[in-house]
């Protein structure tokens, strides 16, 4: 596979960055507006989870589920198989995408992928019911394998996925953190092993620590805490989980740092 050599200022395509892609280098208010992705994480989770009793973010989750209900209820089984397989395709893509176009990893390639996300995202909502059988108000435990309904389900779970895989490739890092888009239980871990070290041993920097990573988590179950104390349902939450990806992608644009004046 040949790769391109397009230059992306910033970005050097020996070191890490086609990997690690670096909110702070592409976003104004970096942390708060990757926040807002966890949120929006979060929300996509709790609500999927309600609609097909699987999940579209937490893949950990996913991978006890497939094989628990494997046995008594195989077309649940197999969503939490096909959301597996939707997240891992939107990781691949991204990482794909900047292996064969360095622009991807800067600054208005990071926002088309946020953009692309958000389209994704509102397939699932927009054109759900119309192209697929909805779930909704169904029992998902009465899926059978390869009926309409089944296929429906698997196609708006596999999308969902796919969306906020992407989501979570596009920003790894901010700045010297890691940022944690749709896993929560890691930043938790972190978070709460840095905090218990501040009091140990009484470390201002493992407090500062903490908070970082904590906020993710926090993030996460504010997404989720809408969605449970929402009567909306899937699709407008959707679309508002589209509207914030629009919204950070296109308002908090980076702005160059001004040009100083030539010397006379």
């Amino acid at each position: 596979m040949s790769h391109s050599n397009t230059s992306v200022p910033g970005v050097d395509p020996n070191d890490g960055e086609l990997v690690n892609a670096d909110a702070a280098l592409v976003l104004k208010h970096p942390f708060a507006m990757v926040l807002l992705l966890a949120m929006v994480a979060g929300a996509m989770d709790a609500r999927d989870y309600q609609s097909f009793e699987v999940f579209t973010a937490n893949q950990a989750g996913n991978m006890v589920l497939l094989w628990v209900k494997l046995l008594s209820e195989p077309g649940v089984a197999l969503l939490s198989l096909a959301s597996l397989i939707g997240a891992a395709l939107g990781i691949t893509f991204v990482v794909y995408l900047r292996s064969w176009r360095h622009w991807f990893s800067g600054a208005a390639g990071s926002r088309s992928l946020l953009y692309l996300a958000a389209f994704v995202l509102a397939i699932t909502s927009i054109l759900g019911n119309q192209l697929f059988a909805s779930t909704d108000g169904k029992p998902v435990q009465d899926l059978v394998v390869w009926t309409n309904v089944w296929a429906g389900a698997v196609a708006s779970v596999a999308l969902s996925a796919f969306a906020l895989g992407t989501l979570a490739t596009v920003f790894v890092t901010v700045g010297t953190h890691k940022a944690g888009v749709i896993a929560s239980t890691g930043p938790f871990v972190d978070g709460t092993r840095y905090l218990a070290a501040s009091v140990v041993y009484k470390n201002p920097q493992f407090r500062s620590r903490s908070k970082y990573l904590l906020a993710f988590p926090a993030a996460w179950s504010l997404g989720a805490v809408i969605v449970g104390l929402s009567p909306l349902n899937r699709e407008s939450i959707t679309l508002l989980g589209v509207a914030l990806v629009v919204a950070v992608a296109f308002f908090a644009r980076r702005v160059p740092a001004p040009t100083p004046p030539a010397e006379s």
